[in-house]
């Protein structure tokens, strides 16, 4: 580029010579120069000394000597011409020039017109130039990390073309070397990373999901859109995790299967101990405490075995289904409970059919979780609101309650195993704290979202979003 304007430069002229030179560091070189009806010289970066050249960058004027003139190099010239390169924003970067030598003649003034325009046009193209440059450099840094990631990395553009991948992403996936602007969709071939990929051309916002590699190797993977890029999919090999998640599930569910015998044996001689002879009121007070703690036993492992379940997605067939007539049943199913504890339960329906592809048991026991809690955590006179709204390709189901609240530090915490959030208006009532783990792992096995908004002494709102049958 830069060779191109100096010989346009000395042919517009019809001068002898012609130069840039751009400081750089505080230092001077030379970058292209051109002889009149001489062959085009490759873009050359050679250190150089030229006072004028220093004055100009100083000042930012053009300079024009219009008689012979020996320079402080030595060189004898008959006429030059040295403008001011201005970066676009201010600040001079450089020096275009035209020289005479031996041709008797002086340049004009619409000759420093003509170059002024090439001068601001060098510009563009010197920071055009250094945009390039800085924009490969850091494409190579990129390719660079990406070479050495171990995650599985895949990155597209605006118009879903495959850009730039880790090396473990091209292991996993046999991405070819060729495979650079093609679209994501003719080069990745896995169905689960298709099916994670459509989720987030639907505006699904972050999908995630678990990627199944042949020979049994497990990535978490999580898609992000990236506003003016396009989207970056980040895999981590949890192969290990699931394993020693597998060890532990199994290990829980046959320890919680071998209690169940023995305690109910327990529970049943408990209950018969009136029966061998009257009580006093602190035997009865005792037995009371027995049972209350084999119950919260007994719910435990029932927890624990219904969360091992659904994890395993065992026994969870999925169909099409009504999402209104479950929330009616839900609604039928806790009115005797609501009505017991003195509290209001509301169900607010849209007219649309609210057709979603689930198991209508695990919806139920999700929902029904959820609204049991809003029931628990609540105060005479208050209300359980479950409202529905139509929202396209998806359903948000909100369930508001008048409640006690969340302190903000508990919320990112409700959902973890055995996460209880303990205060005073909470501490007397029963749970384990598996609950809100297992709503959101059917949930989530549904390819929704749940999340929580809550105020102390106002209450909480739990949102689910559900995607709509297709």
């Amino acid at each position: 580029m830069l060779p191109r304007v100096v010989s346009t430069a000395v042919n517009l002229t019809r001068a002898e010579e012609g130069l840039i030179i751009l400081q750089e560091e505080g230092d001077l070189y030379l970058r292209a120069t051109h002889r009149f009806n001489g062959p085009e010289i490759a873009p050359q970066h050679t250190l150089t000394q030229d006072p004028i050249a220093e004055r100009v960058l100083q000042s930012g004027r053009p300079v024009m000597l219009k008689r012979e003139t020996r320079l402080s190099t030595g060189n004898l010239v008959q006429s030059l011409l040295y403008l001011p390169v201005l970066q676009p924003g201010g600040g001079t970067v450089g020096v275009l020039g035209v020289i005479n030598r031996q041709r008797q003649g002086e340049f004009t003034e619409s000759q420093l017109f003509t170059l002024s325009a090439i001068a601001d046009y060098t510009a563009i193209a010197v920071e055009n130039a250094r945009l390039f440059s800085e924009v490969e450099r850091e494409q190579h840094r990129l390719r660079s990390i990406m070479q050495r990631a171990t995650e599985a990395v895949l990155i597209t553009d605006e118009r879903e073309g495959l850009l730039l991948w880790s090396r473990t992403a091209a292991e996993a996936f046999a991405i070819p070397d060729d495979a650079a602007g093609k679209p994501f969709l003719d080069v990745l071939h896995h169905a689960q990373l298709r099916e994670l990929f459509h989720q987030a051309l639907e505006g699904l916002d972050s999908p995630k999901g678990e990627i199944i590699l042949p020979g049994g190797r497990v990535m978490n993977a999580q898609i992000t859109s990236v506003s003016h890029l396009g989207r970056v999919i980040v895999m981590q090999d949890i192969t290990q995790m699931k394993e020693l998640d597998r060890i532990k599930t199994e290990f829980v569910q046959t320890v919680s299967h071998d209690l169940r015998t023995p305690l109910t044996t327990i529970q049943g001689y408990v209950m018969l101990l009136d029966r061998a002879g009257p009580l006093n009121e602190m035997q009865r007070a005792f037995v009371h405490k027995a049972l209350n703690s084999l119950a919260d036993i007994t719910d435990l492992i029932t927890d624990l075995l219904d969360l091992g379940r659904i994890e395993a997605e065992y026994d969870m067939p999925m169909t099409d289904l009504q999402l209104g007539q479950l929330l009616q049943d839900i609604e039928e199913q806790y009115r005797p409970q609501a009505q017991k504890a003195d509290l209001t339960l509301q169900l607010t329906l849209p007219p649309t059919s609210l057709c979603v592809r689930g198991n209508a048991y695990r919806l139920q026991q999700a929902l029904g979780k959820i609204v049991d809690n809003a029931i628990r955590y609540n105060r005479p006179g208050g209300e359980v609101a479950l409202e529905v709204q139509d929202q396209g390709e998806h359903i948000l189901i909100r369930i508001r309650d008048t409640g006690f609240g969340i302190p903000l530090a508990d919320q990112a915490h409700i959902f973890e195993r055995f996460y209880r959030v303990i205060t005073p208006e909470t501490e007397s009532i029963r749970g384990v704290g598996l609950g809100l783990t297992i709503v959101k792992s059917i949930i989530e096995h549904h390819r929704g979202r749940i999340w929580v908004e809550s105020v102390i002494d106002q209450g909480s709102c739990f949102s689910i979003l559900l995607p709509k049958c297709l």
